[in-house]
């Protein structure tokens, strides 16, 4: 009987956790949650910019190369939305314009958190990127950059900005996530 209750008493001792293990725990999710949710943010922010652009760029691209082919130049494009923005803006606006219009440019998506811009140039005339990104600099042909500037994280001091070009399709970026 004696061996029963000693048995007992120790399965009693032995059951669930102590104030300190539980603390300890409590502090260690703590620690990982800041470091793991600030780093999923802006992740998070990345793929929303990417995904936009690279739609929008491959819809400018297109359009592009077909007024091209119809006018014997690529087409200036002002930037609209006029400015980025962490919401996103309805692109009513934008396809109201000449130049989206000229375009024929139908987003994929009703509503854009970018602000998208196209300069062009002549053969010849080597283009001047903005500072940080760069562009082959003697073209034998007309040439076009695209530029895309977003406002990912809410905070306008630093923009993420998007290129590609006609003379290098690939797609530069600065600031991604910002």
């Amino acid at each position: 009987m004696a061996m029963a209750s000693i048995t007992r008493a120790r399965l009693r001792d032995e059951r669930g956790f102590t104030l300190i293990e539980i603390m300890v725990v409590v502090v260690v999710i703590g620690i990982l949650a800041a470091v793991v949710v600030p780093q999923f943010m802006s992740e998070s922010r990345k793929v929303k910019g990417s995904s936009e652009v690279n739609a929008m760029f491959a819809e400018i691209s297109t359009k592009q190369e077909i007024f091209k082919s119809e006018n014997g130049s690529y087409r200036v494009m002002a930037a609209c939305p006029s400015t980025p923005s962490a919401q996103a803006q309805s692109i009513a606006t934008c396809e109201a314009t000449a130049d989206w219009t000229a375009l024929r440019i139908h987003a994929p998506e009703q509503s854009l958190r970018c602000s998208y811009a196209v300069v062009t140039g002549a053969a010849g005339v080597a283009p001047t990127p903005p500072s940080g990104f760069s562009l082959q600099t003697n073209p034998a042909n007309g040439w076009y950059y695209a530029l895309a500037t977003c406002d990912l994280d809410g905070q306008t001091g630093t923009n993420s900005t998007y290129l590609t070009s006609s003379l290098d399709s690939s797609i530069q970026v600065q600031n991604e996530g910002k």
